[in-house]
């Protein structure tokens, strides 16, 4: 068994038209499909079919995760070991999500539901496939990003998660957090080579705080803060800003439903081989300090408080 990717997030919007607008012309994804009740996107220099899809809905937040596996014997045998753990389960067929294969879907001990499948439809890059163009003829964003890169969402219990996805599905769990008795208040997770494709905090089970978009350079963060603020963009107070935790250079930025979002760049990486990670650990005094914010060496409490 081997989950290989993040490959797509699914959110809850409450204004189809405004997100979508969003989106496109302030994130810089291509919308890639449209349906009565949804959008897809994806970015440039990604090949599969979306990797974010926006929901209609009266709410905000998560409404699923979608990871790609290695080989489609991959799907049955994550149904058997999650359902052997006490997890709820069910299928998911070819086209129900556009673009994916069939798929099982399974709940988190946190409350979220993540969906494992093995095939995607290829659309291509957007510059084309066959003598590519180096740099796109329209760009709605500042720049073309790269990729949807990982996520932080919040639950009651991150050890309990973090330890399933470790113990049961082979994720590598790259960076920690805890309290002063020891317990995990934090946790990042990945199957890949970059530090984190789903980090757990503290908070409402199911919760959502930021999704991320891998940037190639830090002047693109500077340039893409720069985009935000010109365009009255709702971003926290200080903008540009660096973490201890994985060193990435950021800013965030929020949907028009509520939804965090983040543009970064500067992630460590990783083996991608599962238990090949050595573990950094950061006591809750480092976390609320440096760890969390290198530059302003506080954390407003707010940052944490506020999860769609």
């Amino acid at each position: 068994m081997a989950v290989t990717r993040l490959n797509y997030v699914s959110l809850y919007v409450t204004d189809l038209d405004l997100a979508k607008k969003h989106y496109e012309e302030v994130v810089g994804l291509r919308v890639t499909d449209v349906t009565k009740n949804q959008v897809y996107f994806q970015s440039s220099d990604s090949q599969n079919h979306h990797c974010v899809i926006i929901n209609a809905s009266d709410r905000a937040g998560i409404e699923h995760i979608g990871f790609k596996v290695s080989d489609p014997s991959d799907i049955k045998e994550i149904k058997l070991v999650s359902e052997n753990y006490g997890l709820e389960t069910s299928d998911v067929s070819a086209g129900e999500i556009l673009g994916i294969g069939e798929g099982v879907k399974i709940k988190l001990p946190s409350g979220h539901y993540l969906n494992f499948f093995y095939h995607a439809d290829v659309i291509g890059y957007a510059n084309g496939m066959f003598n590519p163009k180096s740099i796109a003829d329209e760009v709605m964003g500042v720049n073309p990003l790269s990729h949807l890169d990982h996520l932080l969402v919040t639950c009651e219990d991150p050890a309990k998660t973090i330890k399933f996805l470790q113990e049961v599905l082979d994720f590598n769990v790259t960076e920690t957090a805890s309290a002063p008795d020891g317990s995990i208040i934090a946790g990042f997770t990945t199957v890949g080579n970059t530090m984190h494709n789903i980090a757990f905090a503290g908070g409402p089970n199911g919760g959502l705080h930021h999704i991320a978009f891998y940037v190639y350079d830090r002047a693109d963060v500077i340039r893409r803060t720069d985009l935000l603020k010109s365009r009255n963009v709702p971003t926290m107070e200080f903008g540009l800003t660096r973490h201890g935790i994985a060193g990435v250079t950021t800013v965030y930025f929020f949907d028009p439903s509520g939804n965090r979002n983040e543009f970064q760049c500067g992630a460590y990486e990783t083996p991608g081989v599962p238990n090949r990670v050595e573990l950094v650990t950061w006591d809750v005094d480092s976390l609320m300090g440096k760890g969390g914010f290198y530059y302003e060496a506080a954390v407003e409490p707010k940052f944490f408080q506020t999860v769609s």
